[in-house]
């Protein structure tokens, strides 16, 4: 039995690598900064769970595993170094969970949480209990990660850090291919790049499927038909009702069904499974409704995303945006503001700073707002309060971001039904 500790074991992504080798047999402790439910949930299943870094938490430890947030400053990391423990970053824990095993691996811009999970449960519909890596809660498992009987892994295949570089996939899926994490890619040439490696990397008896109605993924299996030996093959929105909202989700669907057909899975049952789907967490999730009013978390942080959220509401929604990283919002500033100016009202919060990015100096956020003739408001209690005061009857509040931003749904929910 090897012993692991998790550098940063409340994320969604290391939290889903704790889960799988602790359902492994392995020993596993992990901490992070504060308390977080992914990580709480580790603990009661028996992982030793820390609310704070600290050197003495790694106790005798093989192999520690850091998120991409956290680098040599943090004391837990800085101690395994000074004692010889080896450091692996996530993409070396994707490498021992996927030691003989086929692996699914679904990467994109936008879409590769919801598409993984589609592909999981086509593949449990049609009689493969495969492994779980998912970038979020699947509300119907309750949890972002499984480990399965069979031989087959379906991994998140997230491309910061050029992450995903690590996987030689059975079956890989491209959703989209859009600019982003421009502090790693800074060009989009290098971002394409970074998918092309991808597609590399498919297994010569693989398969590559690609969206064809996103230009990006679409030029990428132009590129791979050429350039790999991996089969292509692309797909596009299924028709039908999905119990999930969005023409979005309509074609991370039929990927889901493609992805599972070159497993050898399809028929009816998948089918019927990816339809009655009810999603992942925090991707256009009905929080509630106070009268005529509903309110909607969805995880968007990127000009693309808010436009596809838009789509599947409509364009009275009220958007409430918190943009998430000064880096991507100086980025793509021209575009969040035309994306937020089809929304009949629209409040954005102070940008959030992840582990990765110290706060936003200049307040591009009270700029943005400014720019769509929208409000700022620093905290998320300020924003719920801002978004009662708009909210009409009929209204869908989108509240969009990946940061801390969900309890301004849940606050807004509180004020909304409160008695006047």
């Amino acid at each position: 039995m090897t012993r692991y500790h998790v550098v940063g074991a409340g994320g969604m992504g290391m939290s889903a690598v704790a889960r799988l080798l602790l359902a492994g047999g392995e020993a596993v402790s992990g901490s992070d900064s504060g308390r977080w439910p992914l990580a709480d949930a580790l603990a009661r299943d028996g992982a030793r769970i820390y609310q704070s870094f600290a050197a003495d938490h790694l106790g005798d430890a093989d192999v520690v595993i850091r998120s991409s947030a956290y680098h040599e400053d943090n004391p837990e990391i800085a101690a395994a170094l000074a004692r010889g423990i080896p450091v692996w970053r996530r993409e070396d824990a994707w490498r021992l969970l996927a030691e003989g095993r086929r692996v699914v691996a679904v990467a994109g811009t936008h879409g590769k949480s919801t598409t993984t999970a589609l592909v999981w449960v086509a593949l449990r519909a049609g009689g493969i209990d495969a492994s779980l890596v998912c970038g979020a809660v699947l509300r119907d498992l309750g949890s972002n990660a499984y480990r399965g009987r069979d031989d087959v892994l379906v991994i998140e295949a997230d491309e910061y850090d050029n992450a995903f570089l690590a996987l030689r996939p059975l079956v890989a899926v491209v959703t989209t291919v859009d600019h982003d994490h421009v502090d790693v890619f800074p060009t989009p040439d290098a971002y394409r790049s970074a998918f092309r490696r991808f597609a590399a990397n498919v297994r010569e008896d693989g398969f590559l499927v690609c969206a064809a109605d996103d230009p990006g993924a679409r030029a990428l299996a132009e590129w791979a038909s050429a350039s790999t030996r991996a089969r292509v093959r692309t797909y596009g929105a299924l028709a039908g009702a999905l119990a999930i909202p969005g023409a979005h989700n309509a074609r991370n669907a039929a990927g889901a069904l493609a992805a599972a057909a070159c497993l050898g899975v399809d028929g009816e049952r998948p089918a019927a499974a990816v339809r009655a789907f009810s999603g992942v967490e925090r991707r256009l999730e009905l929080v509630g409704a106070a009268g005529d009013i509903r309110v909607v978390d969805d995880y968007a942080h990127h000009p693309a995303e808010i436009a596809a959220g838009l789509a599947a509401y409509g364009e009275r929604a009220v958007v409430v945006f918190q943009p998430h990283t000064p880096s991507r919002l100086a980025a793509f500033f021209d575009e969040f503001a035309a994306v937020l100016r089809r929304a009949r009202a629209v409040i954005v919060i102070e940008t959030f700073s992840s582990a990765r990015e110290g706060r936003d100096e200049v307040s591009r956020a009270r700029a943005l707002a400014d720019a769509v003739g929208g409000r700022y408001v620093p905290d998320a209690e300020s924003a719920a309060r801002a978004a009662a005061e708009l909210a009409r009857p009929g209204d869908v509040v989108l509240v969009m971001g990946a940061g801390d931003v969900r309890p301004v749904g849940e606050r807004l929910l509180e004020l909304l039904r409160a008695p006047v």
